[in-house]
């Protein structure tokens, strides 16, 4: 570096000893502390503070200002490492403010020096061939010196390679990763003969890039083919037949029986020696036990089907026994070498579940077929006699039996049955009153004395009955009576009826001795009718009386329904002889307190003397009472007509009720028809 003359500017400060400083930029003044200062001396600008100041920038002041040198050397105030103290480098300036830059300058850092090379293509990167040392580029240099060929401006470092025979990218390969080898697909598989490869930038026509086909005649022959069993390198792996897709399982066969071991096996395209496609052999040791065996009881599985001995050939049939009786069950059974837990070899029992049903069993009546013989009960040791009970009556006919279990059909364990036709018939039977010998006890039963009687022994029936009246089997044995069995309890015996029909016959009385030793009349319904008085205290013992009243209707003249009047706790007297009728007198109470009394049989002593009275029914005498428009007719009331038609009966019914048109004929109608048309009385 040349030497650097430094100016040392020696300024005088112009102020005489003991003179005051004059302020900046001021031809004499004074200084902070007012102290005169004639001629102040100028400052250099340091803005880089290195130390030198800028000559281009200066001021006057009696004082230093801040940032503000004497020296005034820096050739470039805004760059610190420029100063008359900096060291020359390359980079175009004059660093050390001498006045030369860079090469110009002996002082440079030869450090600082760089090679430069020739860019003639203008890409940026430079020919090798051309470095030089310099300090700055110029206008066809450049720092790189990487082109490979620096006349063509698309062949640099920076560049991609493309396929063209040229190092476009300048790396000393050509075309490097991006030729091509193409190989001939003569059977189309996709696959290229590698015999026949050609590298190029373009694939010839028909070319393809593969080339691992080692069969191009055959488009079946390929590495992406799956290998077969076929004799052939189906997948172009080198070896024939290797890991073929249809390679077959097989397995060893020790025993040579045809039958392969499950548990040893290969695979292969052919049967390897020593080896067959079966594995169902159980034991590969022993020829004699393979799946086409037969089963015997040997304790081993002949036959392998995972049991031993269950389904052996020469197996054994067994049959429950469940009841422990040593007879087995036929439709319980099993097969098996050796018998199972609770099975024989008998197959005898019909009844499996009852160890006292069996073939040595006796037969018993039980319902049972105990001794297994096919029938129930028909042998058995404790069969009972039956008897015929032809008129099921439930008593059997002792001439007629047959031996069973149960009862057979129309049989009977009872032979007391005396009559075994007739179901009315038999020991059971309710007697009554007389009749035949119904209860087969040998004797005729007596006749009833009244109908209370006949109830009394289960005849609830109305109805026509024979009584013996006074109970002593004499005269009057063996009367009929008519017996309401129904009304109010039952056990009624009919003493009187007058009916009136259209022609007005009806006879209810004759001499006064056949009214106490004879009945006159028919008991059946719809017929006049009187019971002998000499029995009427018998039949009447209860001391009740029932009062019957069936008028006509107003309208249509038919039969009304029936009133019905009870009475009790009168007294009746009845006293009479065979000759001559002395007296009737006796006082029933009704329902409603009233008396109907049987002195209103008549007021004349001559009809009582001559005639039979009817008592209740009639206030005057008469022979054949009703006569229709008689001489013997009367107009006076008939007491229980009059009472029965204005009272309520037994039921809470009038005449009004009973009647269809809800009104009766009246009991007198000035010669019209008689409407008092049926009455009745009963005694109980």
């Amino acid at each position: 570096m040349r030497p650097v003359t430094a100016l040392a500017l020696i300024l005088a400060t112009g102020c005489p000893v003991g003179g005051v400083k004059l302020n900046k930029d001021t031809a004499g003044g004074e200084d902070s502390a007012g102290t005169p200062c004639e001629t102040p001396p100028r400052w250099y600008a340091d803005a880089d503070a290195d130390g030198f100041g800028d000559l281009a920038s200066s001021t006057v002041a009696c004082e230093q200002p801040d940032g503000y040198l004497a020296d005034s050397t820096d050739c470039d105030d805004t760059l610190a490492s420029v100063s008359p103290a900096g060291l020359e480098v390359c980079n175009d300036l004059d660093d050390d403010c001498d006045g030369l830059v860079d090469s110009d300058d002996d002082s440079l850092d030869l450090t600082t020096l760089f090679e430069a090379f020739t860019d003639a293509d203008h890409d940026g990167y430079g020919d090798p061939a051309t470095a030089v040392t310099v300090c700055v580029l110029d206008d066809f240099q450049v720092a790189d010196g990487t082109d490979c060929d620096d006349t063509l401006l698309a062949v640099n470092p920076s560049v991609t390679e493309v396929c063209n025979e040229i190092d476009d990218d300048c790396d000393g390969a050509v075309d490097e990763d991006l030729l091509l080898t193409g190989y001939d697909d003569a059977d189309g598989d996709g696959y290229g003969d590698a015999t026949t490869g050609v590298t190029a930038c373009e694939l010839p026509p028909g070319a393809i890039t593969d080339g691992t086909d080692c069969d191009d005649a055959d488009p079946t022959v390929n590495p992406g083919a799956v290998e077969l069993c076929n004799g052939a390198d189906d997948d172009c792996e080198g070896t024939i037949d290797e890991g073929a897709l249809d390679t077959l399982p097989w397995y060893a066969d020790a025993d040579t029986d045809g039958y392969g071991d499950a548990a040893s096996s290969t695979t292969a395209c052919d049967a390897p020696p020593g080896y067959v496609d079966d594995n169902t052999d159980c034991d590969d040791t022993d020829p004699a036990v393979n799946p086409a065996a037969s089963e015997l009881c040997n304790g081993l599985d002949d036959d392998c089907d995972g049991t031993v001995d269950t389904d052996a050939s020469d197996r054994s049939t067994w049959y429950a026994d469940s009841d422990s009786d040593g007879y087995g069950d036929p439709t319980s059974s099993t097969t098996a070498c050796d018998a199972p837990a609770g099975y024989i070899t008998d197959a005898s029992d019909c009844d499996d579940a009852n160890p006292a049903v069996n073939p040595a069993a006796t037969e018993v009546c039980n319902g049972l077929d105990d001794d297994c013989n096919g029938t129930v009960d028909t042998d058995a040791a404790d069969l009972s006699t039956w008897y015929a009970d032809n008129d099921s009556d439930g008593y059997g006919d002792a001439t007629s039996t047959t031996t069973a279990c149960d009862a057979p059909a129309d049989y009977v364990s009872d032979d007391t049955d005396c009559d075994d036709t007739d179901s009315a018939v038999n020991p059971g039977a309710l007697e009554v009153c007389g009749g035949l010998d119904l209860d087969c006890d040998g004797a005729d039963p007596e006749l009833c004395t009244s109908c209370a009687d006949a109830l009394a022994d289960g005849y609830t029936t109305d109805g026509l009955y024979t009584i013996d009246v006074d109970g002593s089997g004499g005269a009057l044995t063996d009367v009929e009576v008519w017996c309401d069995q129904s009304t109010d309890g039952g056990g009624w015996t009919l003493i009187q009826r007058t009916v009136w029909d259209w022609t007005e016959t009806s006879l209810l009385l004759t001499g006064y001795g056949d009214w106490y030793t004879a009945d006159v009349g028919s008991a059946a319904p719809a017929q006049a009718f009187r019971l002998a008085g000499a029995n009427w205290s018998t039949v009447g013992a209860g001391g009740e009386m029932l009062a019957m009243h069936a008028n006509r209707d107003s309208t249509s003249l038919a039969d009304c329904d029936p009133l019905y009047y009870t009475a009790s706790g009168g007294t009746l007297t009845v006293s009479s002889s065979t000759a001559s009728f002395t007296s009737l007198a006796g006082t029933v109470s009704l329902t409603n307190v009233d008396e109907l009394s049987t002195t209103d049989s008549g007021p004349s002593t001559a009809c009582v003397n001559d005639y039979d009275g009817v008592p209740w029914f009639y206030s005057t005498c008469c022979t054949t009472c009703p006569s229709f428009k008689s001489d013997y007719w009367s107009d006076e009331a008939h007491p229980m007509a009059s009472y029965t038609d204005s009272n309520a009966d037994l039921y809470g019914q009038l005449a009004s009720d009973v009647c269809p048109s809800g009104a009766a004929l009246p009991n007198e109608n000035g010669g019209g028809y008689e409407g008092i048309n049926v009455m009745e009385i009963y005694l109980r």
